[in-house]
């Protein structure tokens, strides 16, 4: 999740923006789609941004007026696109079946000088159509298009803010529902865990085990840290468990985890 202000970072398109103000954004895990949704009461919208070849906005703009289709059975069709300088944009309609036609579309396409572009497509309801347009449109139109790049999008992952009031689980317990270690690691600094010998603690000292308590924190900045838990228990050394992530996945211990809300910190 990112929160109104924070910035945001495609090093593969040059792409540089902040979520705007009254909005928060998310990443699905495994997507190439990232979406922004409105966080204010009295607006209701969706903004999904993705990534493509650079293309003539002329020919992008005959493309979208033909129409796409984003479903077998939905199509999506501009209305009178236009184009100025590096920017496409145009309200969008949708045609097919199960289409509520309370609801409107507008997308806008942009591209960099090196190979790339970003496209934005917001959804709305009648109400909320011209706040999201103009949010859509200065959210794409403020960015930033830099040279592309194979870096890391992780150089300066700050861990400590990543795993506060989080829990980490294993992704094959979630999919399967075996109940293995599961660690709750508060913003305060204080940990509780249920240790099972499954998990990052399969190969640790037996003596790790049931419910413990403790303080964590993490040495590393980067795509790789160690978290060091410290036991309450005076006759258990602390342990330490390489973290990775790439490619939107983390790791622990070379297992595949993810973190998710706690609900046992206050």
């Amino acid at each position: 999740m990112y929160q109104e202000g924070e910035s945001l970072y495609a090093p593969r398109l040059g792409f540089q923006a902040s979520v705007p103000s009254g909005w928060a954004g998310n990443l699905p895990r495994e997507s190439e789609v990232f979406l922004l949704m409105s966080a204010l009461p009295d607006i209701f919208g969706e903004i999904y941004v993705f990534g493509r070849e650079k293309i003539d906005l002329n020919e992008l703009a005959e493309r979208w007026q033909a129409g796409e289709n984003v479903t077998e059975t939905i199509r999506l069709q501009a209305i009178s696109p236009t184009v100025s300088e590096d920017l496409l944009f145009s309200e969008v309609r949708a045609v097919g079946k199960y289409v509520n036609p309370k609801y409107r579309g507008f997308a806008a396409s942009r591209c960099g000088g090196d190979g790339y572009c970003v496209t934005i497509l917001a959804l709305s309801n009648q109400e909320s159509y011209e706040s999201v347009k103009d949010t859509a449109l200065e959210f794409l139109t403020s960015a930033v298009f830099e040279e592309p790049s194979d870096v890391s999008p992780y150089g300066d992952f700050d861990w400590k803010a990543f795993l506060s009031d989080k829990l980490m689980v294993s992704y094959i317990e979630v999919r399967q529902g075996a109940r293995q270690t599961q660690v709750n690691l508060c913003g305060n600094g204080t940990f509780n865990a249920n240790v099972r010998k499954k998990g990052i603690m399969r190969d640790i000292n037996p003596q790790y085990r049931g419910n413990m308590r403790g303080r964590w924190s993490v040495e590393g900045i980067g795509p790789e840290a160690v978290l060091v838990l410290s036991f309450e228990t005076k006759n258990l050394p602390p342990l330490r468990i390489n973290l990775k992530i790439q490619e939107e996945q983390v790791y622990a211990n070379e297992e595949r985890y993810y973190a998710s809300g706690s609900v046992k910190c206050n």
